[in-house]
């Protein structure tokens, strides 16, 4: 089906507005990888300074807890012990917790140092709440840092912890600072942006800054225990609906994540807003287009289809169709002439169908007056000669069906018969030539429901004739003469086979193509004349058609579809 101007119209308008937003989806797509990319860097370089600076202050306060511990009033304080000066054991101490003190206050984290004398389980620190828990101080591994809850000065406090062996014998140094430091830490990474910075460990409970979402902490941390992390790298989660980023990176030192957990919302505002604004525009010119092709429709398709309505209805040979709509546009004149061409064409018709009628008429009349004469010679020729042998009875067969053929090709008072009045014929025909050439037989095989088919009169004979006298009557064989009757679909067709010599392929061909043409000195009349007649009354597929038999020898066809009323 060709597509109609309005259907190209609509066409074209997606032709125009499908790729504008493939690109600007692609380059919408391509600005979000981008920024989603440079947040993620900006995020990564973020993540590792901050944990550099802790593995830095957390090593810094593990070496200033070493260097403490190997002061000389340590050394001093242990050879003094066991003696009898107590006032000047105090003092040593005081000096330590001093020493100690100063060593806490020259960095930038709180901490506390602790120093536990194995042999005699002392402690000396600058929190005096510390006691000596042997099995706890032996539990521990050296230089491992673990997080837990502890009385920090009397008050239970979180805090991260580490024992390393002093240079001195007998000597162990514990080094704490506690959660506040890095709440600080991260509070200062947050710096009042769209983002929850957090230090996770699997199986503990996350650590915060002061300004949390804990629901939103909580929920990323519950996500990241089923993972296995490596040391570093980003994850894109969804969560109550949103899309965030999660930065992540291992700290050496105490071997937990800090991670941050990046809204893609907020970062990517500007873009979702452009985009917006595009797609409205894009739906505004929709709008207009769909407005458009309305108008053009209404004005321009409507018309055209009413045109081409009225031509069909003209080519159908409804001749008294008209435009009654009057569009106020260029199509005024156009149905205007459609119009004034209608009536002048159903004037002619009117005027020219009776004569056409009649010629019609006297065309068929002429052809069946050419066809009543064509075997009569024939008959008469063989009634003579079984006078002449004295053979009554072939005489007298001859004659009846002779009488019986001529009495009905001579009824010329009405053209059409019914297909069995036909069929009768055929069998009178085929008798008369039995008795002539007397080794051959005929079958006749067709459905009931088309025996009351009207049909032009001596319309089968000539195709009954040419399968005896071109088919059986030119073989050396016992001859078979088989009719048959088919319909189907409203299209009904007589099948004569004979078992003669047939036609080649070449020679159909040349048989189909004369009956088609006009009748000539050199063209026949039987086979032309039956062909001409189905064209002229039926139209359409009807006609005769050459094949070869299944008997071996030539198969005509009689086709003809059904007349409408």
């Amino acid at each position: 089906m060709k597509m109609t101007t309005y259907r190209k119209v609509i066409a074209l308008i997606i032709a125009l507005l499908v790729p504008i937003i493939a690109l600007y989806g692609y380059s919408n797509q391509v600005s979000i990888n981008v920024v989603k990319a440079t947040i993620e860097d900006q995020n990564r370089n973020r993540l590792a300074f901050s944990v550099n600076q802790m593995d830095m202050m957390i090593d810094q306060l593990m070496k200033h807890s070493i260097s403490a511990s190997r002061d000389y009033s340590i050394m001093e304080y242990m050879n003094g012990r066991g003696g009898s000066d107590s006032l000047k054991q105090l003092q040593r101490h005081v000096r330590i917790v001093d020493m100690l003190n100063m060593q806490t206050t020259t960095s930038a984290w709180s901490n506390q140092i602790i120093l536990y004398l194995l042999d005699s389980k002392e402690v000396v620190s600058t929190d005096y709440s510390a006691s000596f828990d042997e099995e706890k101080i032996n539990g521990r591994e050296l230089g491992e840092w673990t997080h837990e809850s502890t009385m920090t000065f009397g008050i239970k406090d979180t805090l991260f912890s580490a024992v390393q062996r002093s240079s001195l014998p007998g000597l162990l140094v514990e080094v704490r600072f506690n959660d506040v430091n890095l709440k600080n830490m991260l509070s200062s990474l947050q710096q009042g942006e769209a983002r929850e910075p957090f230090l996770y460990n699997a199986g503990q409970a996350p650590i915060l800054n002061y300004n949390a979402n804990f629901q939103l902490v909580n929920e990323a941390a519950s996500r990241l225990d089923g993972m296995r992390l490596p040391a570093s790298g980003s994850l894109n989660m969804t969560i109550a609906r949103q899309q965030y980023i999660v930065n992540y990176i291992r700290s050496e030192s105490i071997g937990w994540y800090l991670v941050d957990v990046v809204p893609l919302e907020s970062a990517f505002a500007p873009i979702h807003t452009s985009r917006n604004l595009f797609y409205m525009s894009i739906g505004l010119l929709m709008a207009l287009g769909v407005l458009a092709t309305l108008l053009l429709y209404r004005n321009v398709q409507r018309p055209i289809q009413l045109l081409l309505r009225g031509v069909q209805r003209i080519k159908d040979g409804q001749f008294s169709a008209r435009l009654k709509q009057r569009p106020h546009n260029e199509f005024e004149f156009l149905f205007s002439s459609f119009n004034e061409m209608a009536e002048q064409i159903e004037g002619l018709i009117d005027k020219v169908y009776k004569e056409s009628l009649r010629a019609k008429e006297a065309t068929l009349k002429q052809l069946q007056s050419q066809i009543n004469p064509h075997f009569l010679y024939n008959c008469l020729f063989y009634i003579k000669n079984m006078a002449n042998l004295g053979d009554k009875e072939a005489v007298v067969a001859m004659s009846l069906n002779l009488g019986e053929y001529y009495r009905y090709t001579t009824r010329l008072e009405n053209a059409m018969t019914t297909l069995k009045e036909e069929l009768a014929l055929i069998e009178n025909y085929l008798n008369i030539q039995s008795l002539r050439i007397q080794r051959f037989r005929f079958e006749i095989d067709v459905q009931d429901d088309m025996l009351a088919l009207e049909i032009p009169r001596l319309l089968l004979q000539p195709l009954a004739e040419n399968a005896v006298i071109h088919g059986v009557e030119n073989s050396l064989r016992f001859g078979v003469i088989r009719i048959k009757g088919e319909s189907e679909g409203g299209v009904h067709r007589i099948i004569v086979d004979d078992n003669g010599p047939g036609l080649s392929m070449q020679e159909r061909y040349e048989l189909q193509k004369r009956v088609a043409i006009p009748m000539d000195e050199q063209s026949g009349c039987g086979l032309w004349n039956i062909h001409q007649r189905l064209i002229h009354l039926y139209g359409g597929k009807s006609g005769l058609y050459f094949s070869e038999s299944p008997l071996n020898g030539l198969r005509v066809e009689m086709v003809w579809e059904r007349k409408e009323e």
